[in-house]
């Protein structure tokens, strides 16, 4: 005799109960072996014990930044320290044949002229110095800024050679640098978007670059360094540098399921880390070694931007990342043992 409706019912009902009792086991299981996984000691385990406390600092640090960003707009009229090519004025190279002191020369130079904004350098080759530049973001200056180098240097008139950058033309290379900077921005969050294609890991990896990005260009202005445009290229090479670190530790949490979420994150640390200290170790070298005052510039943004990127990493976006996984392992449970009831 075959079952009723009202008894297979109840037969489809107790067997649901039974699969979702043996989800809620498999979840315990996992929960058992998180809380059995080894033991980390020292800076690892307050790192893992703290990981929430420490998310203030980079959003303290992001926060200063932009209030410093703030008030140097308030204080300049610009956002960033623009040099010769992204403001316009001149530039002024000659030739030494001894050793001039830069220092004194830029100290003479801002007394003849107190409001212009004049830098003045040293370009050497294995130690030994052979030209000095004067940039000046006046460009009526050049025959003034001579006549007044011919008083500490003779012959300079005669010997110096002069690069003029119209302020609509340095207005036009800043704006175009913007403008890429912007797009690879917008596409670098589209990427990460279609790659994890969840809100919240894909917000706190964008957050993070974003956070390299305005934290380096503070730290560019108190260091009162002038961007030119190899400085904005910096901070393009500065975005891909950051978004490989981020995609590797969001892949690690999110698509590995072996271990704990901790045990992710140290295994995407342990590779991430080994990338920033090599690429550390590139810049430095070439800082060491270089006479060019481009790559210089190059060098100094990508050191500070690899520093700062490491904080916003293994902090900033390791923390946002742990709180929404472990929050959504919490909330499948509820969910499954809401069902059982």
């Amino acid at each position: 005799m075959g079952l009723s409706r009202r008894e297979r019912r109840e037969q489809r009902r107790k067997l649901l109960k039974e699969k979702r009792l043996q989800q809620l086991r498999a979840l315990e299981e996992k929960e058992k072996l998180f809380e059995t996984r080894k033991e980390y000691k020292g800076f690892l385990r307050f790192y893992d014990k703290q990981y929430k406390k420490l998310l203030f600092i980079p959003f303290i640090i992001l926060i200063i930044a932009i209030i410093s960003i703030i008030l140097h707009t308030a204080t300049t009229g610009d956002f960033i320290n623009r040099g010769v090519s992204l403001k316009g004025g001149i530039v002024i190279t000659l030739p030494v044949t001894q050793p001039i002191q830069v220092d004194e020369v830029e100290s003479f130079l801002k007394t003849k002229f107190p409001r212009d904004d004049i830098d003045v350098r040293s370009i050497a080759e294995f130690g030994e110095q052979k030209a000095i530049i004067i940039s000046s973001d006046n460009i009526e200056r050049e025959n003034d800024i001579l006549e007044s180098l011919e008083e500490i240097i003779p012959g300079a008139k005669e010997h110096a050679s002069t690069e003029t950058t119209g302020p609509s033309l340095g207005a036009g290379f800043f704006k175009q640098t913007m403008i890429a900077l912007i797009i690879a921005f917008v596409f670098m969050g589209v990427v990460v978007f279609l790659y994890f294609r969840t809100f919240i890991p894909s917000m706190a990896a964008i957050l993070s670059v974003f956070s390299d990005i305005i934290v380096t260009l503070a730290i560019i202005n108190m260091l009162d360094i002038k961007l030119s445009t190899a400085g904005i290229a910096a901070f393009l090479m500065l975005i891909g540098y950051s978004v490989d670190t981020d995609i590797l530790l969001s892949t690690r949490v999110l698509k590995r399921k072996e271990g704990s979420v901790f045990d992710r994150v140290i295994s995407a640390a342990k590779t991430g880390l080994t990338m920033n200290a090599t690429t550390l170790a590139a810049i430095i070298t070439a800082l060491l070694l270089t006479q060019s005052d481009t790559i210089r510039q190059i060098m100094v943004i990508l050191l500070i931007g690899l520093l700062v990127d490491i904080m916003n990493t293994w902090v900033q976006n390791t923390g946002l990342l742990r709180y929404y996984v472990e929050h959504m392992q919490k909330k499948k449970k509820v969910v499954t043992q809401q069902g059982i009831n």
